[in-house]
């Protein structure tokens, strides 16, 4: 830390010249002026002195005969001499110090650790709902009180913690886990949809029925009670059921409908977010219909995000209008409406028994018997009495 010191104050590399120059090292001590880095060279002995000692030199060398000659001036106030007229300067880095200072009492940047399930985003955003942003003075923040605010606003999570650490605020969570589900809690399997039995995969409980057997929804298929000699005993029924199963699935359709087809024309604008503040760097809004992606980039420095960020978001446009499908068209959609509907409720093997297609004044609906095989088993648990 000497060398820092010295740089601080400033220090000047020297030569002395003239008759018995080693004289310099005695009068200096005698003196108590610090001299180092002392080299003896051709012309004399160099050293470094302090600005402070430099000025006493030439009182206590005056009768010496010995010379001193400047040969560098080092530190910082040789290093700011030359820009003291530069007010500017000065003035600009007053200001950016004082803009630091002011800044560092707010909340710039909001970190979320803990979480997996739920998303970054939901928990920012719950975040914001109770009053923690960026821009936020870090004094009105109270971190038991919010914390509570918190959970209450967000139910996917279990416990959290809020702590300020300058201008970050650190949100660590902890998720509810959902409950492992009782195998040891009695239960019975029951049909959730009429069907024809045609494959029984049961590996607890007691089968009811057989292949083969109709049955309906609600209808008794596992059983979790068990009668045997020695008494009774309850077991959690597990297994699958499959059955084939039919139902009645009506879907209405237009022959006029709507359509959207991006026309090429693209379209970027970019904003910046600074401290809080959002400055757009374009001018005016757009009149046109248009599809749109927001695309946000931050600024981070040493891994840590920095309050400033950069959105692009991009402009799609597209044309709207209006066309008539025909019957046979309209038919086909609704043909593969049925699919998709179908595919959505877990059903990927199914055979359309009948199909009835009833044209009215805007469309056609679509009446279809469909026939599936699906697990039409759920659990249903058994209340036991003391």
């Amino acid at each position: 830390m000497l060398w820092f010191y010295r740089f601080i104050r400033g220090y000047v590399a020297v030569l002395f010249r003239g008759d018995g120059i080693e004289r310099i090292l005695n009068i200096a001590a005698a003196n108590r002026i610090s001299l180092w880095n002392t080299r003896l060279c051709k012309e004399g002995i160099t050293a470094c002195v302090s600005v402070k000692d430099f000025k006493k030199l030439p009182f206590v060398i005056r009768k010496s005969g010995i010379r001193v000659h400047i040969l560098s001036r080092k530190g910082l106030p040789f290093k700011t001499a030359k820009n003291r007229k530069r007010t500017g300067l000065v003035c600009g880095a007053v200001i950016f110090f004082l803009f630091l200072e002011v800044m560092s009492g707010f909340v710039w940047q909001i970190e979320i650790r803990g979480n997996s399930a739920v998303a970054e985003a939901e928990i920012l955003a719950a975040c914001q709902s109770i009053g923690i942003h960026r821009g936020l003075p870090a004094s009105k923040i109270n971190p038991k009180v919010w914390r509570e605010r918190l959970l209450l606003e967000c139910d996917s999570l279990a416990w959290a913690s809020i702590n300020v650490e300058g201008c970050c605020v650190t949100v660590n969570v902890t998720e509810i886990q959902k409950p492992a589900e009782d195998t040891s809690a009695p239960c019975n399997l029951k049909a959730k949809a009429d069907g024809i039995i045609k494959k029984l995969d049961v590996t607890s409980g007691n089968c009811v029925v057989k292949t083969g057997d109709t049955v309906k929804t609600g209808d008794l298929l596992v059983s979790g009670i068990l009668e045997r000699a020695d008494g009774t005993e309850f077991v959690h029924s597990s297994g699958t059921v499959t059955a084939v199963t039919k139902r009645n699935i009506v879907l209405e359709g237009k022959y006029k409908r709507q359509r959207r087809d991006e026309t090429g024309k693209v379209k970027k604008k970019y904003l910046i977010d600074l401290f809080g503040l959002k400055i757009p760097l374009f001018v005016g809004g757009e009149s046109e219909k248009y599809n749109s992606d927001l695309k946000v980039s931050t600024l981070s420095l040493f891994g840590k995000n920095l309050p400033i960020s950069l959105y692009r978001k991009e402009f799609r446009f597209v044309r709207e209008y209006e066309y008539t499908l025909s019957h046979s068209e309209l038919c086909e959609f609704l043909m593969g409406e049925l699919a998709r509907r179908l595919k959505a409720e877990g059903i990927g093997e199914y055979e359309v028994l009948s199909s009835d297609f009833t044209e009215n004044r805007d469309g056609v609906t679509l009446s279809a018997l469909v026939s599936a095989e699906e697990n039409i088993a759920v659990k249903e648990t058994v209340l036991v009495a003391e």
